[in-house]
């Protein structure tokens, strides 16, 4: 029989789960940016060699480190009773895994299209399906498996095993398969494009046969792509477009556009002044004279030179759920037929960023003499004597900001108050300032400086901490790097070695949990977090001992 599965919802909350289809016989495909030692399920899919030795890829040297020298002992017995030829699959326990089971493949390398590479993959894929559902597990989680050392291109194999999961949804009967996860390193960003291209794919070819989840969207508002060269997202409700779109609200040809702003209807600040700038001075005029007269939670004034018939401007504070709603409503009184809303409720940049001509993430030095510059500097003065600061830079990046303020806000409505960030420092090397950058903190790292306290990633509460050579590692010419960091530590409790995630804070009810962990809960020197979007890089100080 199958056991009953939890949803992904509640088991991987802190994962990022890019997209979602359904099949039209119920099968959930899930797109799922996550590391292999932070995610979990029932089966997952690992490449073996010739020789059945582990830890030849990545992947295989991952799990067995963590699974230990018997997994590596079960496939060795296994193999001894079946055929060892490449397109064999192996089944093993999951040990400490997170998983029921393992199965291990041998698969080809990739030819390059002139040999039996694809097929023999294909076949791969649709066995280790078969042996699932056989089995009776409900999920099956399938890494990168063949782009790293198979070599096989990421748009192909993308192509490739989505194309087989959906033909074995139609064409076998499901009794226990209820999910299959696509796994992939948050490092990776071009199997992810391929991944989410061939979603986009799939969705054209059935508009009306299921429903996606779309990028950080885990609120369950569903939609199909419908221009994904702008990265634009539609759903129907009645007689109404609702578009999700991802680039400049003010190039938007819509009945409405909706402005998300404050109490006081003041339209320079965020979304509001990109607004502003495009629908010109007579609208800021109406909405403040309407402002200034009773009325309900929103203003309403035309369009200016938008191409739109009105903007409708709503408290960004407000309830997004209730606001959506009260949008909704009120277009469909006013009968117009599409509204296009900006992102509510997930955190817009802040307003002392540098314009980034829509890109996604820039870095920008700060100058000697300027306010921010010293409010960073200021938070370095104990230790001042001992090093001096060589250059600040403002971290600037979009995705990571956004996902952070939605963590932010998931953590203060949990938590039932707003008490949950603090500024803390990470100190690290020059060669992961790149990846710090653009991707964030990655558990994957945990250990590499520390681990007393969890396998997660620490920041501590002095700079003194992490301006230690152990943790800040200086370069061929003396410089160090520290980050000064937004982290969401929220409720936290003592930690331990080897803790993947904070303990329950009730042991009745093991999914409420701690936020963070930390060394001392009454005076805090550092603390660890284990969900990745917990921590946003704020600045990087470069500095040199004097």
């Amino acid at each position: 029989m199958a056991r009953k599965q939890d949803s992904w919802e509640d088991i991987h909350s802190d994962t990022d789960v890019l997209t979602s289809i359904q099949t039209e016989e119920g099968l959930k495909l899930l797109l799922v940016r996550a590391d292999v030692l932070h995610f979990s399920g029932d089966v997952i899919i690992n490449t073996v060699p010739r020789t059945l030795q582990l830890g030849g890829g990545r992947l295989s040297r991952v799990l067995l480190k963590k699974a230990g020298p018997n997994l590596q002992k079960e496939l060795k017995a296994k193999t001894q009773k079946a055929e060892e030829k490449v397109g064999s699959i192996f089944v093993t326990s999951g040990y400490d895994l997170g998983y029921r089971a393992v199965i291990h493949v041998m698969a080809p390398g990739w030819d390059k299209g002139a040999g039996s590479s694809r097929q023999i993959m294909a076949k791969i894929i649709r066995k280790c399906l078969k042996t699932v559902e056989e089995q009776s597990f409900a999920s099956i989680t399938f890494p990168m498996i063949a782009t790293g050392n198979l070599r096989f291109p990421k748009a192909i194999f993308a192509e490739l095993i989505l194309s087989e999961v959906c033909s074995f949804s139609s064409s076998a009967q499901l009794n226990s398969l209820q999910e299959v996860h696509f796994l992939v390193h948050p490092s990776d960003d071009e199997s992810c494009q391929a991944f989410l291209d061939e979603f986009t794919k799939w969705l054209k070819r059935n508009p009306n046969k299921d429903r996606c989840l779309m990028v950080g969207d885990n609120q369950g508002i569903f939609g199909t792509v419908s221009n994904p060269a702008v990265s634009t997202y539609e759903m129907k409700i009645g007689a109404i477009t609702f578009r999700v779109a991802i680039g400049d609200i003010t190039k938007e040809k819509v009945d409405v556009i909706v402005n998300s702003t404050t109490k006081t209807f003041n339209l320079k600040l965020g979304v509001s002044k990109a607004i502003l700038e495009g629908a010109g001075p007579a609208v800021e005029n109406e909405c403040a004279w309407l402002a200034a007269r009773p009325h309900r939670d929103f203003i309403i004034t035309q369009g200016g030179y938008l191409k739109c018939k009105i903007i409708m401007h709503v408290l960004g504070e407000n309830n997004v759920r209730d606001t959506t709603s009260t949008i909704l409503e009120e277009c469909e009184r006013r009968k117009h037929s599409s509204v296009c809303l900006p992102a509510i409720g997930t955190g817009e940049i802040p307003d002392h960023w540098t314009d980034m001509n829509q890109q996604l993430f820039c870095v920008i030095p700060l100058h000697r003499g300027q306010s921010e510059y010293t409010a960073v500097k200021d938070k370095f003065s104990q230790i001042s004597h001992s090093f001096k600061i060589r250059k600040i830079e403002r971290i600037q990046n979009r995705f990571l900001w956004q996902s952070y303020q939605v963590k932010k806000k998931q953590m203060d409505i949990k938590n039932g108050h707003t008490n949950n960030e603090k500024l803390l420092f990470h100190g690290t090397d020059a060669a992961s300032v790149p990846q710090i950058n653009q991707h964030g903190f990655n558990r994957s790292f945990a250990g590499k400086n520390a681990a007393c306290y969890g396998r997660g990633t620490y920041f501590a509460v002095d700079a003194s901490y992490s301006a230690n050579d152990k943790y800040s590692i200086p370069d061929s010419k003396g410089r160090k790097r520290i980050y000064v960091v937004r982290v969401l530590t929220g409720d936290y409790t003592h930690g331990q070695t080897g803790m993947l995630t904070p303990p329950s804070k009730n042991s009745d009810n093991t999914k409420d949990t701690y936020d963070s962990v930390t060394d001392d809960i009454n005076q805090p020197k550092l603390f660890v977090i284990f969900s990745d979007y917990q921590a946003y890089p704020e600045y990087l100080v470069t500095l040199s001992k004097r």
